[in-house]
């Protein structure tokens, strides 16, 4: 591990946590081999264990390790239930590729430009396995002006709109376009789920479709031409996924690592974009984590200017606390109040400029989708989701902060 900040955030997590990300790692080299030994002797929560492959989608890589390394300590029920699960995702990954697939010949067939984001075609680049890296849904991305035309296909292939918006009037769902970023469809015969995007938006943390569209770069998966974003803008993307979900689930920043590692980009051109959209200090942050944490190999320049932004040493710190939670689950009022504003700060410092603070305000009184399933108010009263938007946006904070583990 590297030095100083970075050994402090490996240090503080736990055993179980520590072996996780171990036995995530494509190729292991001696030194963390001897680290696992060591991890093995000790007294590891298997459970607990369990529960972090679990939650951080992590499982397939487990299991890939641990099949393949047998050890004494690693208790056979272990390895079987990760085997199972595996297996399980191998069957759900090859259903969601054909299903990817068939709803993009679609939309080519109808001249619609698409984007596949994240999932199957990642999964291939990194990993060179798409059953590697689990994904719970289908991520395409189309331009805001065949966004009706992409509509009608993906409702036509049996997919229904999970949000209430979509019942709302064509006036009504324009202006809340403006402000959001994707739709959830559910197809029930099938049980997938597609996020049908128009923007490359994470919690007010875009970049522009302009900088993304001729860098596109163009994949075959089961003989159907795929685009996915170019070099920095995925790597950029990863990142700011990743960040706005403070690394919650470590398949995350798993996904930068490799990417990172593979080392096919411009670390100058990834550093202008970031710097053009202002988030080079989200970017400093997942540098840091993945430094830190999975020992990623990266440019001593790049790990300095990393370490001595502040605020990226912020962000991380943060972050980590949501990392290495285990599963604490608060009961009293002012733990769920203090969880709360802890989520929201960390939210609010994500935003690098002033204009981008002002608007991640302005975006709590925007109407969500709690309010349009409270009441449906016919388009001359739309104006009142704005008056009732703060009121359910934090009875859902505070309902969310019981209900899930504390992130703080």
């Amino acid at each position: 591990m590297a030095a100083g900040v970075s050994n402090g955030l490996y240090s503080s997590l736990s055993s179980e946590l520590k072996l996780v990300l171990l036995c995530s790692r494509l190729q292991t080299t001696v030194e963390e081999e001897v680290a696992i030994d060591k991890l093995l002797a000790e007294h590891i929560d298997w459970e607990l264990f369990m529960h972090l492959t679990m939650h951080h989608r992590l499982y397939p890589l487990e299991y890939r390790y641990l099949s393949t390394h047998i050890h004494p300590k690693v208790p056979k029920t272990v390895v079987s239930i990760l085997r199972q699960q595996t297996q399980q995702n191998t069957c759900k990954t090859l259903q969601m590729v054909g299903e990817l697939v068939r709803l993009i010949r679609a939309m080519a067939q109808n001249r619609i430009r698409t984007v596949v984001m994240k999932g199957f075609p990642l999964a291939y680049q990194l990993y060179g396995d798409m059953t590697l890296r689990p994904s719970k849904d289908l991520d395409i991305l189309v331009w805001p002006e065949d966004m009706d035309k992409a509509r009608k296909i993906v409702e036509d292939n049996g997919y229904f709109p999970e949000h209430p918006i979509a019942n709302s009037s064509p006036a009504q769902q324009r202006k809340w376009m403006e402000t959001n970023q994707h739709l959830e469809y559910w197809n029930p015969d099938r049980a997938v789920c597609l996020e049908l995007h128009w923007r490359l938006d994470c919690h007010g943390l875009d970049i522009p479709l302009i900088t993304v569209e001729n860098s596109l770069v163009q994949v075959q998966l089961a003989n159907q031409s795929i685009n996915i974003l170019g070099k920095e803008e995925l790597l950029l993307y990863l990142v700011l996924h990743g960040a706005n979900h403070a690394w919650s689930r470590l398949k995350w920043l798993c996904d930068v690592d490799i990417v990172l590692r593979q080392g096919a980009f411009s670390w100058e051109a990834l550093y202008q974009l970031a710097y053009s959209l202002g988030v080079n200090a989200i970017l400093n942050q997942s540098i840091i984590l993945s430094h830190a944490l999975l020992d990623t190999p990266i440019p001593v320049n790049i790990v300095e200017m990393a370490k001595n932004d502040t605020k990226a040493q912020d962000l991380a710190a943060m972050a980590l606390r949501c990392i290495s939670d285990n599963d604490y689950k608060p009961k009293k009022l002012y733990v769920v109040a203090y969880s709360i504003y802890q989520w929201e700060k960390y939210l609010f410092l994500l935003q690098a400029r002033w204009r981008e603070r002002i608007s991640f305000v302005f975006r709590c009184f925007l109407p969500s989708k709690e309010d349009f399933r409270m009441i449906a108010l016919p388009e001359k009263l739309y104006f009142l989701y704005y008056m009732l938007s703060p009121f359910t946006w934090l009875c859902c904070r505070v309902r969310n902060a019981a209900r899930k583990r504390s992130l703080w």
